[in-house]
């Protein structure tokens, strides 16, 4: 009877520390977690650097200067579409891979049609804010639900409906 109290409360306090342990690391956790959502990447911007450090990437939202200026260096427009070899998709990829090569954060943008859809890229310009480009023109162009898209680039018309009925971007 005795032996059987004594396991019976020692069992009792094992759970209990179980409990608490486990609670206060569930609480430490939440803490880290809170701090790191209400401050960014890290606590500390120089502490998200080192961590990016060697990664290979360092990327940036450009100035709209910094953006006009890639896309008079950058000489993807300059390809030759194809349909089956080198069409939107292409010309947006690399575009892409070129800003990012030169430190500069690009979104790649889908756009949907009624019965087609459309690759372009924008920019995220720290002075002038969202800037979509037709990369196949180096042409900035408005991407907004219910526009004819193909009328924001000069001398280009296009043979379908290509209101545009919804748009993605990935970062």
């Amino acid at each position: 009877m005795f032996w059987a109290r004594t396991l019976r409360k020692a069992t009792i306090i094992a759970v209990m520390v179980i409990v608490l342990s486990t609670g206060f690391f569930i609480y430490s956790a939440h803490v880290e977690y809170e701090k790191r959502y209400t401050t960014g990447y890290s606590a500390g911007y120089l502490e998200g650097v080192k961590d990016g450090a060697g990664s290979g990437y360092t990327i940036r939202n450009p100035t709209y200067d910094e953006m006009m200026a890639f896309l008079v260096a950058d000489k993807t427009d300059q390809n030759v579409y194809d349909t089956n070899t080198y069409n939107c998709y292409d010309y947006t990829k690399d575009v892409c891979k070129n800003a990012m090569d030169q430190g500069y954060r690009v979104g790649f943008v889908y756009l949907y049609f009624k019965d087609s859809a459309h690759a372009l890229v924008c920019f995220d310009t720290v002075d002038r804010g969202l800037v979509f480009v037709e990369p196949q023109y180096d042409t900035i162009v408005n991407v907004e639900v219910g526009i004819h898209y193909w009328n924001n680039v000069p001398n280009v018309r296009s043979s379908f409906d290509d209101t545009i009925i919804r748009f993605g971007i990935i970062w």
